[in-house]
């Protein structure tokens, strides 16, 4: 096989195959027909008989021979469920046709040298470092590595993490006098969560609150969610003991002073205090640690590539470089593309830890 048809067969992985297979057709192999078992893989002992079996020809495709073993292997790399699709002759025969599909649009590919072309070759740096960390990381450092001594161990060092205080969520009308707020008591006292946000769009002085109907969203005994930035601002400790002394949803209280003003407080929620147990956060322990220890071991790794390669690096050539701005697409990870698929911190204000939608109409608490 030559170096460009590798590149191509790669880059070609989950996007030519697609585009040339029928509507229901199904998804082609993540490999090329003869290509060996992934790495890692448990190996199968076979006997002579069964190796002969397997290596019969089903369609020859240039110097490519693509064989019943290799469908089988496309079969297996599929899930249970659909792999009972390949019992009806009809769905088997369009799988197989799809690998010389794949073989004949991948030869197309090379011809047009899509070997050499910059973006193929990133493509095929991306699928080597993934290929080597799966070989010299995941394949050492396991999830079921971590044991239950280790798991049990962070959980004690870390129980305050597991441990969530009571919480309520509260909304507020905040009016700038005393005669204010008694005038609107009574109406704010009788209206249910929809006629309470109008109010507070209509009479609020709360700039930051008023646009959402008055919501101070769930908060701990602090005046903040738990998990918040000490320097995000807290809800006013009026309105704090004033929010937490109401018993029941819907409970209005007030007027509350705040500094020279005046609020009248709405409870709209509430959440009991809870612990997670060892056995609710053992397995969230279990992935956290093999991130972490994950990620150590390709740092090491790392490490020590670059002390053999001797790098040097030129910061002072960093600063002409230029950068558009460019607006981040919300709800999608940004990941490096030199990376081992790490995500990366997006641009733009992060929601508050702990911040709660607001709730649909008659729908309040948990």
């Amino acid at each position: 096989m030559t170096k460009a048809r590798f590149l191509v067969l790669l880059l070609a992985i989950g996007t030519a195959t697609a585009v040339a297979q029928p509507q229901e057709a199904p998804e082609a192999p993540e490999a090329p027909a003869e290509a060996p078992a992934a790495e890692g893989a448990p190996e199968v002992q076979r006997s002579e008989a069964e190796v002969a079996r397997r290596a019969r020809v089903y369609a020859q495709v240039g110097d490519v021979a693509i064989t019943v073993g290799a469908i089988e292997d496309a079969i297996a790399a599929q899930s249970p469920f659909v792999r009972g699709r390949y019992r009806d002759p009809a769905r088997l025969r369009e799988l197989a046709d799809s690998l010389v599909r794949f073989e004949l649009l991948a030869r197309a590919a090379a011809a047009e040298g899509y070997g050499e072309n910059a973006a193929v070759e990133q493509q095929v740096k991306q699928q080597m470092v993934q290929r080597l960390i799966e070989q010299q990381v995941d394949d050492v450092v396991t999830r079921e590595s971590i044991s239950a001594e280790d798991v049990q161990a962070y959980y004690a060092e870390h129980e305050a993490e597991f441990a969530r205080p009571a919480m309520v969520r509260a909304s507020h009308i905040l009016l700038p006098s005393r005669e204010a707020a008694d005038a609107l008591l009574a109406e704010a006292r009788d209206a249910d969560n929809r006629q309470f946000r109008a109010l507070a769009r209509e009479h609020s002085i709360d700039t930051e609150t008023k646009l959402r109907g008055g919501d101070l969203r769930y908060f701990t005994n602090t005046g903040r969610p738990p998990g918040a930035n000490e320097e995000d601002a807290p809800v006013d400790a009026q309105l704090v003991a004033a929010a937490f002394e109401l018993e029941d949803l819907g409970d209005v209280g007030g007027p509350v002073a705040v500094g020279e003003n005046w609020s009248i407080v709405k409870l709209t929620g509430k959440r009991e205090p809870e612990v997670r147990g060892l056995e609710q956060a053992g397995e969230g322990i279990r992935l956290r640690l093999w991130r972490e220890r994950r990620q150590a071991a390709i740092d090491d790794f790392v490490r020590g590539l670059r002390d053999r390669a001797e790098v040097e690096l030129h910061p002072d050539l960093m600063r002409p470089i230029r950068l558009d701005p460019v607006e981040p697409t919300e709800g999608l990870p940004h990941r490096d593309p030199h990376g081992d698929g790490r995500e990366m911190p997006q641009t733009g204000e992060a929601p508050q830890a702990g911040e709660a939608p607001p709730e649909p109409e008659g729908q309040q608490g948990q």
